[in-house]
């Protein structure tokens, strides 16, 4: 082999090294192996990704997915706060203290959207936004017909958000307020706001 097409092989390797490419993904799902929400993340995920568990060394490796499959209104609630109750949710706050994102495929409060009094749903609301600005952020790609925000000013980049999620109806409070721009943006969007 010459030099010349040894240089290129080895620039075309880095590249590739670089770039991310011929490396199958790594993601480290926070959580016990056994657990049903464990595995339906892995199959959500697919079978192109390589999955790690806590009691897996993920090596020192900067390129891996950290994916947390349910977080509980408890452990919501203590990490809004910067505390970490148990060994997993001790992974996640050492993963956020090292500046490493963290996805959450589940909020356990989201299931509470219809029954929960708004004050209460707020509440949760805050503290996931609390979470996302840590690093610890939503894993949502499902698209929804309808999207509730409790939120009691709506802008244009909330009904622009909505439609990102592929929302036909943004759900707002009664006494929610709507700019104008948020209007005009439903309008041509093909959005419907609907109050209460």
């Amino acid at each position: 082999m010459d030099v010349e097409a040894l240089v290129k092989a080895i620039a075309a390797e880095v590249l590739k090294q670089v770039n991310g490419q011929g490396e199958t993904p790594r993601v480290l799902i926070i959580g016990d192996r056994t657990c049903p929400k464990c595995q339906a993340a892995q199959k959500r995920l697919g079978k192109e990704h390589t999955f790690l568990y806590p009691d897996e060394d993920p090596g020192s490796e900067a390129k891996i997915r950290r994916i947390v499959p349910f977080l509980s209104i408890r452990h919501m609630a203590d990490m809004a706060a910067g505390k970490a109750d148990g060994p997993l949710m001790e992974i996640v706050l050492a993963a956020l203290l090292a500046g490493q994102e963290v996805e959450v495929m589940e909020f356990d409060y989201k299931r509470y959207d219809q029954t929960a009094p708004e004050g209460l749903m707020r509440l949760f609301e805050g503290q996931e936004a609390a979470l996302a600005s840590f690093g610890l952020k939503a894993f949502d790609t499902t698209q929804r017909e309808a999207v509730r925000l409790r939120k009691l000013l709506v802008t244009d980049a909330d009904v622009a958000a909505a439609k990102q999620k592929g929302a036909r109806e943004l759900l707002l409070p009664r006494d929610a307020q709507v700019t104008p721009l948020a209007v005009e943006s439903a309008r041509d969007l093909g959005l419907t706001i609907i109050r209460g």
